[in-house]
Order: C-alpha cells, then structure tokens, then sequence
C-alpha cells in the first residue's frame, strides 16, 4: 500500500479503507481533501458568526456525512480542534436543547476511537458537562411540562460523558469528591443523585503513577458503604456499575479477593431464584445486579495469584444454577440467565483478545502476573460447558445458547466441537425430535467457523462437514418451516466458506498430503451429489409451496413465505456462486429440466423458481443467459403469436406468465451478456409492456426495470470465497486449503462490472423505442382527448420501472438554484452539501437530446393539470405519478430503504461469522465485498442535489395533492 502521508500530505487518523476498492477510488482523495477544507471553514465562520442554530448545526451535520464516507481522515492537530469546538458548542449555556443531541452525537463519534488521542494529546474540562447534565436529568421544569427534551437526550448525555470521561484531567477525581460527597447520606433520597454521578464522571482509567489521585481516594469508602447495606437499595446498582467498569480498567492493580464471595453472594440472590418444593423466593425481588456489569467485574477478577479462588467460585456458580437451566424449569428468572450466558464467554473472549491479540496503544496494559492462562481459560471453558449443554434445549430457544458455544468454541474447540457433534449426529438421524434438531443445527451454524478454521487444536473438524450437510438435507421439508429455515441456514453458513471443488483426483497426483488430507480430498468427491440431491430437495419444496386456495390479496406473501423465499434463495445463490465449473454445469442443467418441465402460479411456486434462475444467473452470467434467455424469449413469441387474445385478456394462463417471471429474473445478472440478445429482449418487451392484464404488464415492466439495471449500474461481478479461479488443476491449487479462509483486504480481488459504450446505446435504444411514446401519448392528454383509467395507470407504470432501471445514469438536470433568503433561512454561511461522486464518467441516457428526469416532469404536470381537470377520482393515477415525483427527485441508483435493510444484514451476519477472540477484522471475502458495495450505494445516496427552481415547482405540486380529498394520494404524498 502506497505511504498516505506521502499522498494526503498529512498522516490521516482512521481512514475508510473500503473506500480504495470503489470503482472511482482514483477520485476519493481529492474529493475528501475539498470536503474537508470546506467544512472547516465553513464550520469557522458559522461559530465566529454566532450562527449556531442554522449555520453550524448545518456544518456539523456536513461533518457527520464526511466521517460516514471518509472515516477520521483527518490529521491528529485537526482531530483535536474539532473535539474542542464541538465539546464548547455543546457545552453552551442554554443552548437550544434540540441542537444538543447533533453535537453530543458528533463529538462522541470523534472521540470514540481513543487509541488515536493520548491524554497528553487531548484534556476536556468535567465542570460544563456537569452542568449540562444537571440541567437536563435534574431540571425543574420538565416534570410540569414547561420544558420538552428531545429523544433519547438522556442516553446521549451518558454517551458523552462515557467518551469525555477519558480526557478529564488528573484533578477532577478529588474535585468530584469535593462536589458531591456531600450528598451522600443513605437515609436520604440525594445519594441517589450522588451515586449516579459518581457513576458515570469518576475517571478510573489513569496511569498508575496517579492512582493516588484517582480511585484510591474513594475505593475504601465507597466499598464499606457497599458491605454495609444488605436491603438492595436502589442506588447499589450504580455503585457495581462503577466497580465494574473501575476493575475492568485497572486489572491487576487491585486485589478484590476480599470481596469476591459477596460479590458471587449478592449476584446469586439478584436472579430471585425459588427455592425447595414450596419455591419460597429467598430476598425480595431486586434488579440492582445489571448482568453485563457484575460479569464484567467478575472477569476482570479472574486470573493472577487469586485466580484459583474466583474460578472456584465460578465453578460453584455454574453447579448451583445448572438444574435452573433445564428445559422443564421455566420462570420469570429465565430471561436474566439467558442473559448470563451469553455475556459471560463473551466477556472472557474480550479480555483474552485485550491481553493476546490487540494491537498495543497508550491505554493502560494488564501485568504479565495477571494475564489468564491457558489452564485458567480450559477451566473457565469447562466450568460452563455442562450448563450450556443443558440450556441449549430450552423452550425460550437455542439463540442464547448458540452464541455462548460460539465464543467457547473460539477459546476451546477441541472441548466443545465434539460434545456438540455425539448430540447433532442422533439429532438428525431421528425424525421424530424436530426441536432437538433444530436446537442442535443453531448450534452447529453457530461453532461452524472455529470448526473449519481451528486446524492446529481440531484438525477432524473439516471431516464433518460433508456428513452433516448431507444429513442436513432431509430438513428441507415443506411441512416444518421452522426446520426448513434452519437448514438452509446451516447449509448457506457452511457452503459460504467452503469452495465446491472436487479434489479426490489430489490423492494420486499429489505426495504432499497427509492422511486426515487425504480423507478431506477423496471426501470431496461426494460435492456434486450434495448439490444435485441439494437442488431436489429444493424443486420438491417448490412443489408443495404452490398456492392453491388463499384468503386475502394472492399476489401477496405471508410472512412464513416472504421468510422461506429469502432462505431459499440466499442459500441456493450461495450453493452455486462456490460451486467448480464442472459442479456448476450439471446443477445447471438439472434446473433447465426443471424449470422447462414444469410452470406452477406465479405468487408462489413461480417466484421461488424464478430466485433459482436469479441465482444461476448471478453466479455464471454467460452460461445461464445463453441457456435460459433464447428459450424464454421463443417461448413468449411464439405463444403471443398463437393466441391474439392474450393482448386483450384480464387473465392470462399460468404457462405464459411462468416464461415472464423466468425471464425477468434471469436478466439480473452482468449487462454486457445480454447485450447480443438485444433485439430479441426489446421484441418481447414491446410484445408484452401493453397487455391487458395486470400482472401480465407489472412482470414485462420489472423485466425492462432488471434489463436497464443491469446494463447501467455498477456493481461487483464476483461473491465467491477467494478472488482466484476454483477450475485451476490440483496439482497447483488443493481447494481444501482454502476452506473457511479469511478475505484479505490487501488483496480483495473486487472485480466491477463498469457499464460499455454498447450497453449505454442499449439502454438509451430501450428508453427510445420504449418510454418515449409513453411520454408523448400522455402529452397529448386533453378533455377532448381522454384516455381509460387501465391504460393511463399501465403507461405511467412503464414510465416509472424505466427511471427506477436507469436511475444511475440519468443525471439531474441544470437549472437556476433557489436563493435560500427567498425561503426564509437567516444565515450568512454558505450552505452547499459538498459533492460526493460514485463513478469515474458520468453515465448519460437522454431524452431526444434533452434531460430525461426534467422531460418526465414537465410530462407528469401536464398529467396533474388534466387529472384535476377531468378525473379526481382516479387515485390509482394519482398514486403513481406521486410515485414517479418521488423516484425523479431521489433515486439515482439506490434506495435508501434497501440500503437500510441490507446494512443491518450485513452486520448480523458479519457478528455471526466473527472471531471476537483473535483477529475481528478476518472476515470471508463476501462480507467484504458486500461492504465495499454498500460504500459505494452509500455515496450514490449522498450525491450532490441543487435545490432548484423545478424542485420547487415540484413541492408546490405536491403540496396541492396532499390536501386532496381523496385519503390515499394525500398519505401517499404527505409521505414524500
């Protein structure tokens, strides 16, 4: 990587390295460095202004958007300004309370990463937080309603204080005593305050060297006020918190021997545990114990000369609550067990990761003495692992259970891996157990990667997966939902990390192999029938899951079938992207005689038919396109030129559609092979884009939409496990080695698919032929020259799929910009988002020369002229022209509503795959890859918008339809 110093001309602190794999990562460093210079000025000259409420809660939103895009790329001199400023500015006195969360928000974002600022660097006074605090958790107005907070104020304070806490100076421990000492009195309600303060602002992080100036001045105190109260008062929860986090940070500087049994006594009783036969409650129900604090004081306890003794208290922990966790015994107290487990191998995981693998900084390192051990760890492993074994079974679930096997998996594989296994392999020989099985397979999903990665300590590991993908393969059964998800779960979680590759030919060329390899490679011979017997099980799903009778809109599916539709084909697009060419043919050709062979309803059976064409596609381009695409267009050719009444029928027959939906799915994949089938796919479109039927019309229209998306967008063209080919001979590449291998960010291999002359002119042929008539016919709207509802609703239909397929190449138009004075903004700051570009070349498909987006507007004001005029009540017209208002002004290639969606994803994925133990960052190349994807979508949502003189007349439109008198199109709008 070349040196950044050299190139930024300053050393950034935390750059976003997605961004060098983008498509235009050429122009990212330029456009960051203007980005930056403009929001620093911009933000000065707000501040010297006194412009705080418009100008610099403007800038500092600029900033917000700069750090998503760009990380801290910034140098260490500016990244301790701009603390400083945003700390002042939140800290103003009665400043406008709404103002406080943005600049709170921001300022806790730059301090979060406290590795990149020492305190030498940085030091923020305590006083003005105090205060701020003071005024909102403690104000005398709020409870009489003459004060209103925004949400979530209260959360943000703690976050700040959280972050801010870190750089206050050596002083405040005493200046803090000094202040709110005097409050404690435990007969009265002020101590309450006191410990909650106490709480949040005692730094319990300095050096050793000023210990004497931190906790030791109240430790002694506040520990004897701790003993001395055995009632649960409420504010003892505030003095563990405390505790927690002060042994949590001075591990090995404090000897919590003393303390230990009561904290195990007082942590025990928290859980409100019955007792005996008559289940007496022992202790009045209390909360105090927060689960993550008093594990986390816990942890930090562990290890060093008294280890021994709080391992023994954990082992008696563990014995005294295990008959608790037993499937039959359930209670209100099984939540905060549930709790218990997953938190306790979690926090163990973290302190192992801080002491062995985390890279070294300025804050304060455990002593050697105190680092755990690998015994103490085994011992931890197996102190808990009888308990887990027991509550995997629990009727609340196996989610808590899975995620405690998966971090003791990452510290001990060898222990739990096989007990797991002598469990999963009766499991799913018995068909009659389906809970256990399904408990069994979370589990299995969950320790999948320790089991594949963790070759020095469970080499048999890999033997397994073969076995339990072939025995998971009856689980895809049509009659148990829960089941079927599970399975597909576990099939896509292990196929994602494991290449298909056929290596049994590697034992009798190859005289490197040992002998569990040499089983590995002859056990791969197996692959091909897993994912022959694998898309069987799939096509006998798809048969049953046909909607015959429905109640309700049938075009809809239910939850369980929404949810079984992604499964299906997430898991069969993983299959077949990992799958050798040879693998991949014979799949391929087992779902041609499928998909030709058979035609099922549209809603149901059809579009999971038509995911596995999606996938095929997607994963081979070339060779899916040229066997599926000439197929399907004859087909619908040939049947509309049979039967002219389909053109007229409100009904058309199931084996037409098919053919429709098939095709519409197996277009979305890489433009540029469907560029020689161009003029067969415009034939069929403009056959199909005018039927009478609706769903008939909806189905040609998200074909036009797939086709235009794939010849002008970019997008990655490879998902697979490792960048190189699998079809390389085994004599220069052995796939087993690859299995569960982590994607390498120096070497991520992101190959895009960059749109061609040829698929432009394609695209702008398609608009041409396709959505100028449109356009034309619905200028020529008059009284006198009216046209049917259907029709109108089915031509601005075609209008809106085409800008929402070519929304990335149809830039904004130019026009004269609105003055901000003119709407009533007071400020003097210029107030211009910086541009953000997400391609090399601007793409440009035009409208006879002119802008595309302005030329539908201007067609959609005729429309709204006439529909007023003449029909009112035509609201499905109305609907979809707000519709397409909407996708002209905002959609440039992405939807912020799927980005959204596939964010959250990606990072639920991304934690279940993760080793929080060693490395975070070794995660499989298709994690990477989508991230690298979303950081592009996420700067195609940030691109530059004016804010010009059609946008306005476009809001005047827009308001008008909101008071409608129709409810729909005003909702509809009113949402815009």
């Amino acid at each position: 990587m070349e040196n950044r110093e050299e190139v930024l001309g300053f050393k950034p602190q935390k750059d976003k390295i997605y961004n060098k794999f983008l498509p235009n990562a050429e122009k990212v460093d330029d456009e960051s460095i203007a980005a930056f210079a403009e929001i620093k000025g911009n933000l000065a000259k707000a501040v010297l202004l006194r412009d705080i409420k418009v100008g610099a809660s403007f800038w500092v939103g600029q900033l917000t958007r700069y750090i998503r895009l760009y990380g801290l790329k910034f140098s260490k001199e500016d990244h301790v300004l701009l603390i400083k400023l945003l700390f002042e500015l939140s800290t103003i006195p009665d400043l406008e309370l709404s103002l406080v969360p943005k600049f709170s928000t921001q300022l806790v974002a730059l301090l979060k990463k406290q590795k990149l600022l020492t305190r030498e660097d940085l030091e923020l006074p305590w006083k003005p937080v105090y205060q701020l605090v003071e005024n909102v958790a403690y104000s005398p107005y709020e409870h009489h309603g003459l004060q209103l907070f925004p949400q979530n104020m209260e959360h943000e304070l703690k976050n700040l204080v959280n972050y801010c806490r870190t750089y206050f100076p050596v002083s405040a421990t005493q200046e803090m005593l000094d202040e709110w000492r005097p409050l404690l009195c435990p007969f009265d309600v002020t101590n309450i305050k006191a410990v909650h303060y106490f709480e949040y602002f005692l730094p319990t992080d300095l050096p050793p060297e000023h210990h004497d100036k931190g906790f030791k001045l109240w430790l002694d105190e506040f520990l004897n006020m701790w003993h001395s109260y055995q009632n649960a008062p409420t504010w003892e929860a505030g003095l563990v918190r405390l505790f927690a986090r002060l042994a949590h940070d001075t591990i090995g500087y404090i000897d919590w021997s003393p303390h230990v049994s009561m904290v195990f006594n007082r942590f025990i009783r928290s859980f409100n545990l019955p007792v005996g036969m008559q289940k007496v409650q022992v202790g009045r129900s209390n909360n105090t114990y927060d689960i993550g604090a008093t594990i986390t004081w816990i942890v930090s306890m562990m290890g060093g000369p008294n280890g021994a003794v709080v391992q023994d208290h954990i082992d008696s922990f563990f014995k005294a609550l295990q008959s608790f966790f037993h499937p039959s015994n359930l209670g209100k107290w099984n939540i905060k067990l549930s709790g218990l487990l997953m938190n306790f191998p979690k926090l163990v995981v973290k302190r192992i990761h801080r002491e062995r693998y985390k890279r070294k900084d300025w804050l304060l390192e455990i002593p050697a003495d105190y680092k755990l051990k690998d015994a103490e760890i085994t011992r931890f492993v197996k102190s808990m692992q009888p308990v887990v074994s027991v509550s995997m079974f629990s009727k609340y679930g196996s989610h808590d259970s899975a995620i405690a096997l998966r971090h003791l998996a990452n510290m001990r594989p060898e222990l739990i891996i096989p007990d797991l296994l002598e469990k999963m392999y009766p499991a799913m020989e018995n068909l009659i157990e389906p809970h256990r099985l399904t408990a069994c397979m979370n589990c299995v999903v969950a320790v999948s990667r320790p089991m594949l990665s963790a070759r020095k300590w469970y080499p048999e590991g890999r033997s397994h997966v073969l076995p339990l993908l072939n025995l998971a393969l009856p689980g895809i059964d049509p009659n148990d939902f829960k089941k079927c998800l599970v399975t597909f779960q576990m099939i896509s979680t292990f196929v994602a990390q494991v290449p298909i590759v056929d290596c049994s030919e590697a034992v009798f060329v190859r005289d490197d192999l040992n002998e569990e390899e040499k089983e590995l490679c002859s056990a791969t011979a197996q692959f091909e029938d897993f994912v022959l017997l694998f898309l069987d099980r799939v096509f006998a799903l798809i048969e049953s899951s046909t909607q015959e009778h429905t109640h309700g809109d049938p075009a809809r599916l239910n939850p369980e079938q929404t949810m079984m539709e992604v499964a299906l084909s997430s898991t069969f697009t993983s299959v077949l992207l990992q799958c050798s060419t040879p693998i991949y043919e014979a799949a391929l050709s087992r779902l041609y005689n499928f998909i030709t062979t058979s035609v099922y309803e549209t809603n149901v059976g059809g579009r999971f038919a038509a995911n596995l064409c999606r996938a095929a596609a997607k994963a081979n381009p070339k060779a899916a396109v040229d066997k599926f695409l000439p197929l399907f267009c004859q087909k619908i050719k040939d049947l509309m030129a049979e039967h002219e009444e389909y053109r007229t029928e409100e009904h058309l027959d199931d084996g037409f559609l098919w053919n429709l939906l098939m095709l519409s799915q197996i277009v979305r994949c890489n433009g540029e092979v469907l560029v020689p089938y161009k003029d067969q796919l415009l034939e069929v479109l403009q056959l199909t884009l005018h039927l009478k039927c609706v769903q008939g019309y909806e189905l040609a229209a998200q074909l036009m939409r797939y086709i235009l998306r794939a010849l002008t967008l970019h997008y990655p063209l490879d998902y697979r496990s490792i960048a190189d080919s699998f079809d390389r001979p085994v004599t220069e590449y052995l796939a087993i080695n690859d299995w569960a291998k982590p994607g390498d960010m120096d070497n991520l291999g992101m190959k895009w698919h960059i749109p061609s002359a040829k698929e432009l002119a394609f695209g702008q042929s398609l608009m041409d032929h396709l959505l100028q008539p449109e356009l034309e016919k619905i200028m020529s709207l008059s009284s006198a020259n009216p046209m049917e509802k259907e029709e109108l609703v089915r031509r601005l239909n075609i209008t809106l799929e085409c800008i929402l397929g070519a929304g990335a190449a149809l830039p904004v138009w130019k026009s004269t910009a609105v003055d901000l004075s003119s709407l009533n903004v007071k400020t003097q700051v210029p107030m211009e988002r910086f541009p953000v570009s997400s391609v090399t070349e601007p793409l440009d498909i035009h409208y006879k020369g002119a802008n595309l987006r302005l030329e539908v507007v201007k067609t959609m004001k005729h429309l709204l002229k006439y529909l007023t005029e003449c029909t009112e009540d035509d609201t499905k017209s109305l609907s979809k022209l707000v519709k397409i208002y909407e996708t002209v002004l905002f959609f440039y290639g992405a939807s912020k509503q799927d980005f959204d969606a596939r964010w959250k994803s990606l990072h639920s994925v991304k934690e279940a795959l993760e080793d929080k133990m060693r490395d975070r960052r070794k995660h499989i190349r298709a994690l990477l890859v989508d991230r690298v994807v979303l950081q592009h979508e996420m700067r195609m949502l940030y691109g530059l918008r004016d804010y010009t003189d059609h946008h306005q007349d476009i809001l005047v439109d827009l308001y008008n339809l909101s008071v409608s008198r129709y409810g729909e199109v005003g909702n509809n709008d009113a949402d815009l």
